[in-house]
């Protein structure tokens, strides 16, 4: 089975919980003349314009896994979560999926950030929320500043399937937005290029105890990179699991092993070595740093 982007960006820390345990692009980003709401020239290429991401009250290790909903880099790449089969042990790593956006198309999110109200100085659309929902944190670069904004992005959840032209300024509005970011290809149109997938240049690790494989004892991979697990990043979670990252050659040798990895792979440092681990793997898209963040410090 197939979920549709636009439901799997409400649900996908509940997933997240459950599991822890190139054409030719049409669309290019244009020049560095920036019109109102795009980064600027002086917009480092690493850095997000924009970041849509979630929090909840849940475990920080079941957190630490949940993707943003939306990236878009300074330098013109729009990162979304693609479609993933409902299946267990699901995949090690997420589906995200990446496409270029015009300038023209960022002004259009500010522009339609501030058609639904959501840009008139107050920050906080979560409506009060609910005990344990999940909160949406979205990062907008507007006029060369960084706005950020909390609401609910289930706040009108028949927006899944049904248009919506919620009252400005309210916490459906917000959520309304948060579900064109996550599936922008019907309202951004020709301002999007070509998807295809997307290639981090680096990866966060939550280094874990050994899982119990599915269908009973299987071969643990052995790691293609000299990384000492026991040892590797900083304690987290009381200490009972290590978070760090992985990047530029260790990541790319990395990359194609993940891939084929699963939730429930074993880890091992060598084909000599008896100790085994899990891992939880957060692909690295822009101005994240997901093991401080999600665990805090840093």
């Amino acid at each position: 089975m197939r979920m549709p982007l636009r439901l799997l960006s409400i649900i996908t820390v509940t997933a997240a919980i459950g599991a822890c345990g190139t054409g030719a692009p049409s669309a290019e980003p244009t020049s560095p003349a920036a019109p109102s709401g795009s980064p600027g020239p002086s917009a480092a290429p690493s850095a997000a314009w924009l970041r849509a991401s979630t929090t909840q009250a849940i475990p920080p290790v079941n957190a630490f896994a949940v993707p943003d909903t939306a990236d878009i880099t300074a330098d013109g790449r729009y990162v979304t979560v693609g479609p993933v089969d409902a299946m267990y042990p699901g995949p090690l790593l997420p589906n995200l999926r990446e496409r270029p956006i015009t300038d023209a198309g960022r002004q259009r999110i500010v522009d339609e950030a501030r058609r639904l109200g959501l840009l008139g100085g107050e920050t906080d659309f979560t409506g009060g929320g609910r005990p344990g929902g999940i909160t949406g944190h979205l990062a907008l670069t507007v006029d060369g500043s960084r706005v950020t904004l909390i609401g609910d992005p289930t706040a009108q959840m028949q927006c899944i399937t049904t248009p919506c032209d919620p009252p400005a300024g309210t916490p459906a509005a917000f959520a309304d937005l948060w579900a064109k970011l996550a599936e922008p290809t019907d309202w951004l149109g020709a301002d999007l290029g070509a998807e295809v997938a997307f290639v981090p240049n680096a990866y966060a690790l939550l280094v874990r105890p050994a899982p119990v494989p599915e269908g009973g004892p299987s071969t643990p991979v052995v790691l293609p990179v000299a990384l000492d697990l026991s040892t590797f990043g900083v304690p987290v979670a009381g200490g009972t699991y290590r978070c760090g990252t992985v990047e530029g050659a260790d990541a790319a040798t990395l990359r194609p092993v993940f891939e084929a990895a699963n939730q429930t792979t074993q880890w091992i440092q060598g084909p000599a070595m008896s100790a085994t681990f899990g891992l939880t793997v957060r692909p690295i898209v822009a101005d994240e740093d997901p093991c401080a963040e999600t665990f805090g410090g840093g």
